[in-house]
């Protein structure tokens, strides 16, 4: 049976803290226990996809190659030459951060050099990268070498340092960069995200007793000036709203938006509080970004799985393919402005139980048609395919 490696991204440093945490209580904690017990948290893209190929009878394994801790106890309990090799080379590694300021990729030598190892002791047929794992062209090259076949998952604005075209496959949840890997001639895939359907399991018994009436969880950057001005103005309207969400420097102090941001929220805890709200709220990243590419247009965000496998009204913004994933109305709710958006909150606190059959159709159709699971099925025969070499 064929092998698939997941390589996930170390957002937010989840892996690298949670694995300080961990050994701080008990160093002698094997590298396995660690991350089974950090990937069933469901932090970002976690260990989803790798259980929904495992129901199709794939091996898979997970690697996260830029946590530091958690690949150097790899080293330690597996390979006792990378471990050496790396505690040797740390000084370089401190220099250049410090030094040189080259902070994304003052580890990256050595970073490679025990992912290498462990490439070589799993043997994979695919290699899958999850998103924002800084690799060169050479490295990809060097991977090749132990792996039928190197994919990259891809829903971001284009990071320059990424070379994409050396990867055998992009798959993307964006239409939008479905259409710029094209241009570029660089072989590439349109398939959405998804919701992984074992969550539901995990969350507390939804409580009708809600903390408030509207939620929004999500974070600020340079591109999310348009999420700030719909929620400054739902607050100025006196919209009982909650946020969670980093990047909060990013916002005017003086505004009604910063005093009211909490810290993000993540994983399980950031499902079981969506059941808190009456509704959630999404609003994509708007306008051109540095990369050229108009985000207005399409949507590809996994909000849109993980608020309605959570069960939550749905409000978000009106993009062109919500139709071919949601009947708007009837499973989730869209709007086109602040103002609609502030009219329909309002229709839906005062119409409850329409609120609840929307919401209760938006978690069936996310389950019946956007499951990690259905996704896998979608994968399946294109990873393992030579037509998409």
């Amino acid at each position: 049976m064929q092998h698939i490696l997941f390589l996930l991204e170390d957002y937010n440093y989840f892996y690298t803290h949670q694995t300080n945490a961990i050994l701080k209580t008990n160093g002698n904690t094997k590298y396995s226990a660690i991350l089974n017990n950090l990937t069933a948290k469901k932090y970002y893209q976690a260990d989803s996809m790798a259980k929904a190929f495992q129901k199709l009878g794939y091996f898979t394994s997970i690697i996260v190659p830029e946590a530091n801790p958690l690949q150097l106890l790899w080293a330690k309990q597996n390979n006792k030459l990378a471990y050496f090799k790396w505690l040797l080379q740390k000084p370089m590694r401190s220099f250049k951060s410090r030094f040189l300021k080259q902070h994304r990729n003052s580890y990256n030598s050595i970073q490679f050099h025990v992912l290498l190892q462990q490439v070589k002791t799993i043997k994979p047929d695919v290699i899958y990268f999850y998103s924002n794992i800084f690799i060169t062209q050479k490295q990809i090259e060097t991977l090749k070498k132990y792996s039928k076949k190197i994919v990259l998952q891809w829903t971001c604005p284009i990071w320059n340092i990424i070379p994409y075209s050396s990867f055998d496959l992009i798959i993307t949840a964006a239409i939008q960069l479905k259409e710029y890997f094209d241009a570029k001639k660089i072989n590439s895939i349109y398939i959405q995200q998804a919701f992984d359907d074992s969550i539901i399991d995990q969350l507390l018994p939804k409580n009708k007793q809600y903390k408030g009436d509207v939620v929004f969880i999500g974070n600020f950057a340079l591109g999310h000036t348009y999420r700030f001005e719909v929620l400054e103005y739902l607050l100025q309207n006196n919209i009982d709203l909650t946020i969670y969400g980093s990047g909060k420097n990013y916002v005017p102090k003086t505004s009604l938006v910063h005093n009211k941001i909490q810290p993000g929220l993540f994983g399980i805890d950031m499902y079981n509080e969506y059941q808190n709200y009456k509704m959630a709220i999404h609003i994509h990243t708007t306008g051109f970004e540095n990369d050229g590419i108009n985000w207005d247009k399409y949507a590809g965000a996994k909000r849109l799985f993980e608020i309605t496998g959570s069960g939550t009204l749905f409000l978000t913004t009106h993009q062109q393919n919500i139709k071919d994933l949601y009947e708007i109305d009837k499973e989730v709710v869209t709007f086109k402005n602040a103002e609609e958006l502030l009219q329909k909150i309002n229709y839906y606190l005062t119409h409850p139980l329409e609120a609840e059959t929307i919401a209760k159709n938006g978690r069936l159709r996310t389950l019946k048609n956007h499951s990690f699971t259905v996704r896998a099925i979608e994968l399946e025969p294109i990873l393992f395919s030579t037509t998409h070499l």
